[in-house]
């Protein structure tokens, strides 16, 4: 475990403040705000956030009005935010830090892109209000409402906003749960300043930011922000780096023009690992082994498997050729032939992942099919809870571009116009483990000699290339017409806006695999399960580097090529976007009522290109084109003494992912569309110090896209194998989309309240409530009409037991994950709750003179998994206590504050289940708990800003 406090908290503050010269001819940032400059910037305030104007933790104006600088508490959506002070206070460095700090927002992947497989690319996908984010990640969060495919750093960020329901009027295409945004900081006319931050940790992690504002003349500055992140997480081998700059350039020409261009690049490195391994171990007597190599198993009674693939992706014509970088001249050979253990449960193509500690599973369980129970006993124990296997790489660089202009033509007649550019780029390597571990009982290699790896425990990695891309264009233009007036005898002020925008994306992906080849695609569809390359980690040294040479040792050439005959997520999508739209806001009776009503059109195009996918090996095309009408009503009332009423109406849509897979019946996916009506009581008191919201809302999704939902490949796969047929042939590599339609209901209450200048305060708290009610339409009827089909080859009794019993597993597994798809069945990933409270005293100046303290809690809800036999399961609530000292003073003349964050001050240790066996039951008939994660230990955090 790595916990060794760092020696040296200040690590040179030279180097910091050089650090983002280097990464300026690459470099720079979008915009907003800063608090450390509270002073009135030169910037045109229509369009344009003011986040000076926030008082502690309450967020004052926002731009989810309609894209028009409005009060949020005459908005009448709902909206959560997370100011630059609360971040300072806790040391919040990434959005994604913030998430449990707003009700009913959780983000999909507990791991934050670290583990296996698809997550590693999505670590930016957030739940709101059990919605789901969306497949391959959803439609993603936004910088000052610009596409965003990151989980966004918070070194040139002055607040973040929640904005929660069906509303593509103000927040754009989402899902029914909502959209998250950043504001970013926005040049400064009025002085220079340079703040420096450097932080370390518990975990030897450093980090520095620095934020430079240079006020060239009266109406031109820029803003250059930086940080430097060297992030290590608390398990093993969890190394994360993080580089970035931003350039923010204000300009005003004349008294009616402003122009703003910001610009940034970014360097991401994480290693993937995975802390879940499955049990192929237990099953080892400690002597049955194959004593030559490919000779049956000898020496005892253990069951053993003969090694002919390393899971679905190969069959029995594979070779399997094995990658080990500890065996020197013999790290490439054919594996196929030899012999490994099996576990010690009945059904020996099942299993559990090594327990947490003894006693995790039950003794006794059994699949229902099955006779008799089978013990738990043997199943491995983790050696510790920092354990980890595995060590692919994922590297992400990312840039954008923003160029915003804002005219005022009369004094009741403003525009903005604007240009942005996003260009992301990210590779995951060697990051998909075939899920578990046996124990090599080969005395021999393949060649003959002596296996120095004998009776050691070794767990098989898929070694594969991952490349996605995002490259966005967008434009956009709004026209404000506004004035006051008086109404009855009080001040009427209308706003009437236009809009038209236009979004072209393109999203690309690449599989390769490693394969034996000579460097080029290799054109005979069969020899990609001929030559594919696996890796091979002994667990002694767990995380071993691939890194696979292009030539092996013994002369073969290794390349990372295409599967030759077409992989489902190999592809080129464009997607193009045109959107109107017009909007009223009318705030009537000195604010008492805000009415705001909108309609939007969109129209979208997308070009969809799949490698390979089609006739004779040639690239299938798709083209769709679909159109949809959105609208938005609400208001809020408000009551002299500061309590109002708020209701808002709203729909929105979501069109399909980019490569989403066609239906089953070859048609192209439609839009998800939704619908909701949101009501309750808003509190803001005319002093500013409190805001209170109580919501209940009533939401509808239709259409909403699932990508494979059941494995209905791995059925085809199953049934090819026990035929003696290479598992994709046929249907063996279906891949397909199936939808659902949601009711997203619920309740939430947030308070933020600044009651002296010494006290800050903030909690939320959300009931989320997330039902199906049409649950994949499509893969029922499939399912129905191939049933006979399948069954028939599971009841051959000419054809191998153990496939065939392979194929009865894998149908009960799909037939079971139907029968939780029932109407009514909760929505997966519900939590039952969300609930955070954080409070912040600065002591007075007579009594500890510059010290402050904060503390604060927040618990998620268990979280929905699966129904089986009518009985709902959940995984664990997670509770996080948190503990903030600051100090303030000046050294010298340079204003410092010193903060130390403690991060789960407890330090919980439990495992977090987070699904239970689709199949085992214990003696009670209750299924047992499967996956599960740690909770991040107790971490330490110590931070030190200079303000120059």
């Amino acid at each position: 475990m790595n916990t060794h406090l760092p020696r040296r908290l200040a690590f040179a503050l030279g180097a910091t403040l050089v650090f983002p010269l280097s990464l300026f001819a690459q470099a720079a940032p979008q915009s907003a705000a800063n608090s450390d400059a509270p002073n009135e910037t030169v910037v045109l305030d229509t369009f344009t956030i003011q986040t000076d104007k926030d008082n502690g933790y309450i967020a004052v104006d926002s731009l989810s009005g309609g894209r028009t600088n409005t009060p949020i508490k005459l908005t009448p959506a709902s909206i959560g935010s997370v100011t630059r002070a609360f971040m300072d206070d806790l040391g919040l460095t990434s959005v994604r830090d913030t998430l449990r700090w707003t009700p009913n927002v959780v983000a999909e992947d507990p791991n934050a892109g670290k583990g296996f497989g698809g997550a590693a690319f999505h670590d930016w996908a957030y739940n709101y209000r059990g919605a789901g984010a969306g497949e391959q990640g959803g439609p993603g969060p936004t910088r000052n409402y610009f596409s965003f495919f990151q989980n966004q750093d918070t070194y040139n960020l002055e607040r973040v906003e929640f904005l929660r329901g069906p509303n593509s009027i103000i927040f754009g295409l989402g899902t029914v749960g909502g959209q998250l945004s950043g504001y970013t900081k926005i040049p400064k006319v009025d002085r220079d300043f340079i703040t420096a931050t450097l932080f370390a940790d518990s975990n030897n992690s450093t980090r520095e930011e620095i934020d430079i504002n240079r006020r060239v003349t009266d109406s031109l500055a820029i803003r250059v922000n930086a940080v430097n992140d060297l992030r290590y997480g608390w398990r093993n081998n969890d190394d994360n780096k993080f580089k970035a700059a931003d350039v923010a350039l204000l300009c005003r020409i004349g008294p009616n023009t402003s122009i703003r261009v910001d610009a940034e690049y970014a360097k991401t490195y994480r290693t993937l690992i995975s802390t879940t391994i499955g049990d192929k171990v237990s099953g080892w007597d400690g002597t049955t082994a194959s004593q030559t190599w490919g000779a049956a198993p000898t020496g005892g009674s253990a069951r053993t498997i003969p090694i002919q693939n390393a899971g679905a992706w190969g069959d029995w014509l594979n070779p399997f050729w094995v990658w080990i970088p500890s065996l020197g001249s013999n790290s490439l050979m054919k594996w196929a032939g030899g012999y490994a253990s099996s576990g010690a449960l009945a059904d020996v193509g099942q299993a559990l992942n090594y327990q947490p500690y003894k006693g995790w599973y039950p003794e006794q369980i059994k699949l229902s099919w099955e006779p008799s129970y089978s013990s738990t006993a043997n199943v491995p124990v983790r050696s510790s809870r920092d354990w980890t296997y595995g060590s692919g790489r994922s590297d992400i660089d990312y840039r954008d571009l923003t160029v915003s202009l804002e005219q005022r033509f009369t004094p009741n007649l403003d525009f903005v116009a604007a240009f942005y550019r996003y260009y992301d780029n990210q590779t995951a390597k060697d990051y998909e483990g075939t899920g578990g571990s046996a124990i090599d009982i080969n005395k021999q290699l393949p060649d003959g000699t002596a296996n120095p790896n004998y009776g050691k425990a070794f767990a098989d990695f898929f070694l594969s290339k991952q490349n996605q891309r995002h490259d966005t264009t967008e434009a956009r233009a709004q026209l404000n017409y506004h004035f006051e007036s008086t109404l009855f005898g009080s001040k009427w002020t209308q706003v009437f806006s236009g809009a038209a925008s236009r979004k072209n994306l393109r999203q690309s992906a690449r599989q390769y695999l490693a394969q034996v080849g000579n460097g080029t695609s290799i054109t005979n569809p069969a020899d990609w399960v001929q030559n594919m390359v696996w890796g091979r980690i002994y667990l002694d040294n767990p995380n071993q580097v691939m890194n696979a040479p292009e030539t092996a040792p013994n002369g073969r050439l290794i390349s990372y090529m295409p599967k030759a005959d077409g992989y489902w997520f190999d592809f080129d999508d464009e997607f193009k976007l045109q959107d109107y739209a017009v909007m009223s806001q009318s705030r009537l009776f000195d604010d008492q009522l805000s009415i705001t009503l909108g309609a939007r059109r969109d129209h979208y195009k997308e070009h969809l290109r799949e490698l390979r996918r089609g006739p004779n090996l040639t690239d299938k095309i798709s083209d769709e084109s679909q159109s949809a009408n959105t609208i938005s009503a609400g208001g809020v009332y408000y009551l002299k003494a500061g309590l109002g009423a708020v209701v808002n109406y709203s729909k929105n849509i979501q069109p399909p992912h980019a490569g989403s897979q066609s239906m089953l019946d070859g048609s192209r996916p439609r839009p998800e569309t939704g619908k909701g009506l949101e009501y309750g009581l808003r509190y803001s008191s005319n002093d500013g110090k409190y805001y209170v919201t109580l919501i209940r809302y009533d939401t509808k999704s239709q259409g909403h896209l699932v990508e494979n939902p059941i494995d209905l490949r791995g059925i085809w796969q199953k049934y090819n194998i026990a035929k003696g047929l290479a598992s994709e042939s046929g249907n063996g590599s279906l891949a397909y989309s199936d939808t659902t339609s949601l009711d997203v209901t619920g309740y939430e209450f947030e308070i933020t309240a600044n009651p002296t200048p010494q006290i800050r305060l903030v909690a939320n708290f959300g009931k989320p409530d997330a039902t199906i009610v049409n649950y994949y339409p499509d893969s029922r009827a499939y399912m129905a009409a191939h049933l006979a089909e399948w069954t028939a080859v599971m009841n051959d009794a000419s054809l191998d037991a153990t496939k065939r019993n392979d194929l009865r597993t894998q149908m009960a597994n799909v037939q079971d994950k139907l029968d939780q798809a029932v109407p009514g069945a909760k929505n997966k990933g519900l939590v039952d709750y969300t609930a955070s409270i954080f409070g912040f005293y600065t002591f007075p100046k007579h009594v500890f003179p510059g010290f402050s303290v904060g503390a604060g809690v927040t618990r998620t809800g268990k979280t929905y998994a699966a129904t089986y036999d009518s009985k709902e399961y959940f995984g664990s609530a997670v509770t996080t206590t948190v503990l903030a000292l600051s100090y303030e003073t000046k050294l010298g003349k340079i204003p410092a504050r010193f903060t130390l964050d403690v991060d789960n001050v407890f330090d919980s240790q439990d495992p977090i289940v987070t699904s239970y066996h689709w199949g085992y039951v214990d003696s009670n008939g209750t299924h047992i708990k499967d996956a599960y994660y740690y909770q991040t230990p107790r971490t330490f955090r110590l931070s030190a800003r200079f303000t120059f």
